[in-house]
């Protein structure tokens, strides 16, 4: 310690780490006082001019909130979720939410919503209830699309973007009378986007009022060629193409339960995403599965989902997107609406459109079975140039299909794009459409 202070370490904090002093059994109880005072002798200081520094537990208290357990990581489960065990499904966590991840077999929940019906638990999306008479003047603010001149009755996808035009969320907007919305986001995504419109309606006099009715609504989309006939038995709604069309919405009564109907389709069929209050969740599922087993409908997870969508060419936002997407990347410049007079990210958007892009989102098709891992590397002579974000083998193609980002060269209609996946370098051929129904007829049936 005498050598210690004689080396320039005058300060207690440096001494007690140069020396390792209070670093042994009493962890600076005994110690400390003694450190102190040499060190004012060496100094000469006081010892209060020298002060001292903190002892380390088990001599120093904790608090009791750190003896009261461990921490555990907060769960939500959905209205259905105790369905989703009886009936045998395999559980994830997606965010804070376990979700039924494969009832029986992908394959199986897959040829159901092709062939016949299959249904889904939904109710993990973020809802919130938007009311007042600039409403639509703040939706437009905050998306990229255009949502004050949506008739009620319809419903219109939309994205959010920071300043710079990264996406930061996506999801549906449904108007369902001059001045109410109901809004769809994605499942992590629900307090980013209330608290994100409440910041743009702060200060503003705007008269807008955005609830949060995540956890009082369970939802469910039912699709399928066979949904129609299913839906049918439970509603008095007139669900004909012509009278109930693609990206529509209704409230209705299903099964004697009020709820909202929002034609839309996420897996590329006939559906409805059905929104309905949470205390009827396990009863109108049950309802559903009542009026499709003559349709043999069957319940799917989110591993049928995720290969459905991706036959479909739909993003998932923070999957295939990061923190550097922006809408014109990831080819869905069609709801960037440059023409509205302002909107967040406009002005970002504005100088990548000038600039150019680097890069793009794009579907490939493999032209095998071998499954590529998502992540793998996408290579252009050698050198490392993009990455997959989603893959799956498509059972309608019986080939792996995904998504990846490449640079824009390579992004054309009938490129080759080579993937280094497990080891192997695969070849894989970049497809502009869906390959599954690409006209998108089978959605508008």
């Amino acid at each position: 310690m005498r050598r210690s202070g004689g080396e320039v370490f005058g300060e207690l904090e440096t001494l007690k780490r140069y020396s390792t002093v209070s670093m042994g059994p009493c962890q600076g109880r005994m110690c400390l006082m003694s450190a102190a005072a040499l060190c004012a002798e060496r100094t000469g200081r006081t010892l209060f001019e020298t002060g001292s520094t903190t002892a380390r537990p088990p001599v120093e208290p904790v608090s009791l909130g750190l003896l009261a357990g461990a921490h555990y990581h907060p769960v939500k489960l959905a209205p259905m979720h105790y369905k989703h065990l009886a009936a045998g499904a395999s559980q994830m966590d997606m965010g804070l939410w376990k979700r039924p991840r494969i009832y029986t077999s992908e394959a199986e929940e897959w040829r159901a919503v092709r062939e016949n019906a299959g249904i889904i638990d939904v109710s993990t999306l973020g809802k919130l209830d938007m009311t007042g008479s600039d409403s639509g003047m703040l939706l437009d603010k905050v998306y990229t699309h255009i949502f004050s001149q949506l008739k009620p009755g319809r419903v219109r996808y939309g994205i959010i973007c920071n300043d710079e035009g990264i996406i930061l969320d996506d999801g549906t907007v449904s108007r369902l009378s001059d001045s109410r919305y109901f809004i769809t986001t994605t499942t992590g995504n629900v307090d980013f986007v209330e608290t994100w419109l409440n910041w743009w309606i702060a200060g503003t006099g705007l008269c807008v009022h955005v609830t949060n009715v995540t956890g009082d609504y369970a939802a469910v989309n039912l699709a399928g060629p066979k949904a129609r006939d299913t839906l049918r038995k439970l509603t008095d709604v007139d669900l004909s193409p012509e009278r109930f069309q693609y990206m529509m919405c209704r409230e209705a009564t299903v099964a004697g339960v009020s709820a909202t109907l929002l034609r839309i389709g996420f897996v590329g069929e006939t559906g409805w995403e059905i929104h309905y209050p949470a205390c009827y969740g396990e009863y109108l599922w049950d309802a559903l599965l009542e009026a499709g087993a003559e349709f043999d409908i069957r319940p799917f997870g989110v591993e049928a989902q995720r290969t459905l969508r991706l036959e479909k060419k739909h993003i998932i936002v923070g999957q295939d997107t990061d923190a550097l997407s922006t809408p014109l990347e990831a080819d869905m410049a069609w709801c960037v609406k440059f023409e509205k007079a302002d909107f967040i990210g406009k002005p970002g958007l504005r100088f990548l459109q000038g600039r150019g892009q680097e890069q793009k989102l794009v579907g490939f098709i493999s032209g095998s079975a071998v499954p590529i891992a998502e992540g793998s590397v996408v290579v252009d002579h050698d050198k490392p140039a993009g990455r997959v974000t989603s893959s799956r083998l498509s059972p309608y193609l019986a080939q792996s299909i995904g998504m990846a980002w490449v640079p824009i060269p390579l992004a054309r209609e009938g490129s080759e794009i080579q993937i280094r996946s497990n080891g192997q370098t695969l070849f894989a051929k970049v497809l502009d459409q869906p390959c599954y129904d690409p006209e998108g007829k089978r959605l508008r049936e």
